[in-house]
């Protein structure tokens, strides 16, 4: 058995290049997801305690893009996409069949952009729900989750037209806990891009140079969870100053949802609070800024030249705490 090297955004740096750019305020953020353009190539998670249609339409409003979650009844589904006609917002569905009749209401109210969203995306389930819903008009079909080549390769041959890779990297997540499977973010990332489709990097990414890096790896665009939790768009009420933010294979989730999880099934995610960290407006600028100057870093005008010039080296554990803010 070979055991193959990976790495994840700790693990390495990106090194400074010639820079021809003469202000941050001349490179440009704008990604394109298939039909749709974003000046900011960022996504809410898809979680229950992260994107409903008020924080769809904030991320909207900042020029990224929100996808409501699906953990709740295809009625307040319905409800919540409705509240976001008048701005771009995503969908999300799971593989049931229950599922395709979510779909098929969400697509009736308007849905065009839908994320068919599992743990473990490398699976026969997906692939059927994407040839269900491949050839509806307009339709676009993010898939996921998955971290390898053969998972993308899979999905794009369903007919996926975007994927999501990330598999037990997020904060709330205990995937790798649970089970020892997963692959390192940005290995995992960098794997997945060869694909010829976008790539949205989920999990993982705790600084705004974690975003960096991951787009420099190959993603078009990345999914916050942990970095917007707490924001004041957040569902959930803040109670003492903080707010709820929990995975969604936790088991609160799972048995608020679908009740007392079953015998034969784990948990693979924790519920925890976040303190309350005001409007997501303040934390989406500040991670836009940081890709604005890593940009310069790299000498590149875009994130396609980005991707083209970025050269990743790999430190050590040293390295990492030299780059820390620190008095001694």
């Amino acid at each position: 058995m070979t055991i193959l090297r990976n790495l994840t955004f700790d693990d390495v740096l990106l090194v400074p290049a010639y820079n021809h750019i003469e202000s941050r305020q001349d490179v440009s953020t704008q990604v394109q997801l298939g039909p749709y353009a974003f000046e900011v190539p960022i996504i809410s998670a898809n979680m229950d305690t992260i994107t409903n249609w008020l924080m769809a339409r904030e991320m909207a409003s900042l020029g990224g893009l929100g996808i409501l979650h699906r953990f709740n009844s295809i009625d307040d589904n319905r409800i919540q996409f409705l509240q976001c006609v008048g701005f771009m917002a995503g969908v999300s569905i799971g593989v049931q069949s229950a599922d395709l009749k979510r779909f098929d209401m969400l697509y009736n109210e308007g849905a065009r952009l839908v994320c068919i969203d599992v743990a473990h995306g490398h699976s026969k389930l997906v692939g059927k729900m994407i040839k269900q819903i491949r050839d509806y008009t307009g339709i676009f079909i993010i898939a996921g989750n998955i971290s390898t080549y053969a998972g993308a390769d899979y999905l794009v041959s369903m007919g996926a037209h975007a994927v999501k890779v990330g598999q037990g990297a997020g904060s709330v997540c205990t995937t790798r806990i649970k089970t020892g499977f997963g692959v390192p973010q940005l290995t995992a990332i960098m794997d997945c891009a060869k694909i010829d489709v976008p790539i949205i990097a989920d999990g993982g990414m705790r600084t705004p140079g974690d975003v960096v890096k991951a787009l420099a790896a190959g993603a078009t665009m990345v999914m916050l969870g942990s970095m917007l939790a707490g924001a004041t768009e957040t569902p959930g009420k803040e109670s003492s100053g903080f707010k709820k933010y929990r995975g969604s294979a936790s088991r609160e989730l799972q048995e608020d949802c679908y009740g007392v999880m079953p015998d034969w099934k784990t948990a693979e995610g924790i519920s925890t609070v976040v303190p309350h960290k005001g409007p997501v407006s303040v934390i989406i600028n500040d991670i836009v800024g940081g890709l604005r100057s890593g940009l310069t870093y790299a000498g590149a005008k875009n994130i396609t030249e980005l991707h083209r010039k970025a050269q990743f080296i790999e430190v050590t554990r040293a390295t990492t705490i030299e780059g820390t803010a620190h008095i001694e």
